[in-house]
């Protein structure tokens, strides 16, 4: 059997894999999306039925940063399948939201969190944070360069 055709075959497989992950994928999202949406409404009613409306309203926020991480990722899906780049700054937001929505949560747990805890919590969202700056700040200047790069063509296009 010929190199090419081995190399076909394996792509086919891979591709034919691909596409039903992201259809596993597709699913759990939307499964869970559902799942969070029922558990953000059940949190709101535990709230006013038991009447602690702070506790409440801290998990009830908790779990709809829960259900943003979810849109985003989504978004992110619906994205790629039409033919889009994954952005990694998409995972990072997803990160930043589960990091902010653990800090918001440490007041309600169960256990008094120490300072380490609430320490390593912060220092993670500061370092989360300036990843995500650094990776913004190095797509803009990327996309500067190369409409600088497509204007100069264009100028000496016009110019021949």
């Amino acid at each position: 059997m010929e190199m090419h055709g081995i190399r076909d075959r394996i792509l086919t497989v891979l591709d034919y894999t691909s596409s039903v992950a992201h259809v596993v994928i597709s699913m759990a999202l939307v499964a869970a999306t559902l799942l969070i949406t029922v558990f953000f409404f059940h949190e709101i009613y535990d709230a006013v039925r038991i009447h602690t409306l702070i506790k409440g309203f801290l998990h009830a926020l908790g779990s709809l940063l829960l259900l943003w991480t979810m849109v985003e990722l989504i978004s992110t899906e619906i994205r790629f399948l039409r033919g889009g780049v994954v952005d990694v700054a998409i995972f990072i937001e997803v990160g930043l939201i589960v990091i902010v929505r653990e800090i918001i949560m440490l007041p309600v747990a169960e256990t008094t969190p120490g300072w380490i805890d609430v320490g390593t919590w912060v220092v993670a969202a500061a370092m989360l944070g300036l990843t995500y700056f650094l990776v913004r700040v190095g797509k803009r200047m990327a996309k500067m360069e190369i409409d600088a790069e497509y204007r100069s063509g264009v100028r000496s296009e016009g110019n021949n």
